[in-house]
């Protein structure tokens, strides 16, 4: 399995010299132009990424961990790249407070996402400990 990396790097490098053509023509407008390319770029890479998340999910299945733990998994890397492509984007942008608080937002959610893990965790420590005394 390989990820081709000719096509998101020629996306970016169009994204960039469209955005220094229209930075010479109306500056105000590059933020937008920076923000369509890393959309564009974004989906092009999210498109790319169902055979790896296929073969994620096998391992997982053949794995033995439950499938809600993978599923868990994959929900919190998706949860991370998209904060931090977002916080790029705003911190790309000129908007470090925004970025900042991107970032804050995923953070918490990523903690919400695994407070049912961690009550299963702690269900099982109490389990243990009331089998030995």
């Amino acid at each position: 399995m390989t990820v081709t990396i000719l096509a998101p790097c020629m996306l970016a490098l169009v994204g960039v010299c469209a955005a220094l053509v229209v930075k010479q023509w109306k500056s105000d407008l590059v933020p937008l132009v920076r923000i369509a390319s890393l959309v564009t770029l974004g989906a092009l890479i999210l498109s790319s990424l169902s055979l790896p998340i296929a073969y994620l999910k096998t391992l997982l299945s053949q794995s033995g961990i439950p499938s809600a733990h993978g599923e868990l998994l994959l929900k919190a890397l998706g949860i991370a790249l998209l904060t931090q492509g977002c916080a790029d984007i705003c911190r790309e942008s000129g908007e470090g407070g925004a970025a900042s608080t991107v970032e804050l937002t995923g953070k918490i959610e990523l903690l919400l996402l695994c407070l049912p893990l961690l009550e299963e965790i702690l269900s099982s420590a109490r389990e243990l400990l009331s089998m030995g005394g």
